[in-house]
């Protein structure tokens, strides 16, 4: 009995080992939606096309373009994408934020319906936080808040230094920004 349970038990293990093996020859399966293959370029809808081949593979449409959004070099230089331009300052009110905050500028798409702007992490693992918390006809607030690391450390160890990191963060409107003065505040943590 006990050596029908074993053989059983191992060829079960055997079974699942070998599947989890995948086939030695993957490069006859179809790509999984949304991944490019190697030898594959991706075309101006999103999706993959082979190399040579004028007819787009089928496949989910891309749900949205992601935004360029406002960058930092770390020696704090501000590059802007396509598109985007500065709000004037006399639009801006970010004297509410801490002292930490030194880019204080805010930037909107074409439409005016996107702001981008800087904020800032407590350490090099978070993120931040942009929350549209009030609008009305003449003025739009915005509450930036520092997201925290997971504790613990993240996935796969990586470290992360307890330095203040700025981020870009996007906020989406439903009606264009026009010349509404735009409040910018840190939330209280």
């Amino acid at each position: 009995m006990k050596t029908t349970l074993s053989t059983a038990v191992s060829a079960l293990a055997l079974l699942l080992l070998a599947g989890c093996g995948g086939t030695a020859d993957q490069a006859n399966q179809a790509p999984t939606p949304g991944s490019t293959q190697p030898g594959s370029a991706t075309t101006a809808g999103g999706s993959a096309a082979p190399t040579g081949s004028a007819a787009p593979q089928t496949g989910p449409a891309p749900t949205k373009a992601a935004v360029p959004q406002v960058g930092v070099a770390p020696d704090g230089k501000v590059t802007v994408p396509a598109g985007f331009r500065e709000l004037p300052a006399t639009q801006v009110d970010a004297k509410a934020l801490p002292d930490t905050y030194k880019e204080r500028r805010v930037w909107a798409s074409q439409d005016g319906k996107q702001l981008q702007l800087i904020g800032l992490a407590n350490d090099s693992c978070a993120g931040v936080d942009a929350q549209l918390a009030e609008q009305t006809d003449s003025a739009l607030t915005v509450v930036l808040t520092p997201m925290t690391s997971p504790q613990g450390g993240t996935e796969g160890g990586k470290m992360c230094a307890t330095v203040v990191t700025p981020r870009p963060v996007e906020v989406p409107l439903d009606q264009p920004v026009g010349d509404r003065k735009v409040v910018v505040t840190a939330a209280n943590q």
